[in-house]
């Protein structure tokens, strides 16, 4: 039997059709994996050998030149070390932030941390080992609010970085700026009273505002920034 003309026709279409819809499913889900792909500095962060690498070579640097000067300094010896991006790393938080479309609040910011899930920068839990065997006080100068101060020791002590001999001058309100906790560290005021006064050998973080000068000569000698693409004041 001789089929019509316009059945072949009708046949090459549904062809054609099928490779369309094939053709649009793949790339469809070609462009739907490229959207939730992460921003490159959350990526960079969370999987990167380059970062990894930075920040034990900040950590090896500023154990070598601690250890130097600690044989030298007087008085009652501190190093001042910032938490998050610096100790704690929190790029979970930025993950789950960016697929959610939403930016950085408090409010968010204080259930990451009572979820007790950062993990540890590398190399920092070699570095406050090492500096503890100094006889240095480390005193953790955090941006992070007074009232989680609880669940942060209890991340620290999980990742066995916290100890009983740390001090921990958290943020009590907007007013309490990381200066005005610098110099209660260095004059023993303030908070620091029962303490007294502090000789710091270095300071560590990974924003401008944790070093209390912005002098180049300082930085890799008494100052040692982290990196962080991922938030700041820029």
């Amino acid at each position: 039997m001789r089929l019509p003309r316009t059945y072949g026709l009708v046949r090459s279409t549904i062809m054609i059709n099928r490779f369309v819809v094939l053709f649009l499913f793949f790339t469809g889900s070609l462009f739907s994996e490229e959207i939730r792909k992460l921003p490159n500095d959350i990526r960079w962060v969370g999987h990167s050998l380059e970062y990894e690498n930075l920040c034990r070579q900040i950590y090896q640097q500023a154990w070598q030149e601690i250890k130097k000067q600690s044989s030298k300094a007087k008085g009652k010896l501190a190093i001042v070390v910032d938490l998050d991006e610096t100790v704690l790393n929190n790029n979970s938080y930025q993950v789950d932030r960016w697929e959610k479309g939403m930016g950085f609040t408090q409010e968010s910011w204080s259930e990451w941390v009572n979820q007790k899930r950062a993990v540890l920068i590398p190399g920092a839990k070699t570095f406050l080992d090492r500096t503890r065997t100094l006889g240095v006080t480390i005193i953790f100068l955090s941006n992070r609010m007074q009232y989680n101060l609880r669940p942060t020791i209890e991340n620290m002590k999980s990742l066995k970085v916290w100890n009983e001999d740390d001090l921990f001058l958290l943020r009590e309100n907007k007013l309490d700026t990381k200066k005005k906790r610098r110099a209660e560290v260095r004059n023993g005021m303030a908070r620091m009273d029962q303490h007294g006064p502090f000789h710091v050998l270095a300071y560590l973080g990974d924003q401008i505002g944790d070093f209390p000068t912005d002098e180049k000569g300082a930085f890799g000698v008494t100052q040692f920034l982290f990196p962080n693409p991922t938030y700041g004041k820029w």
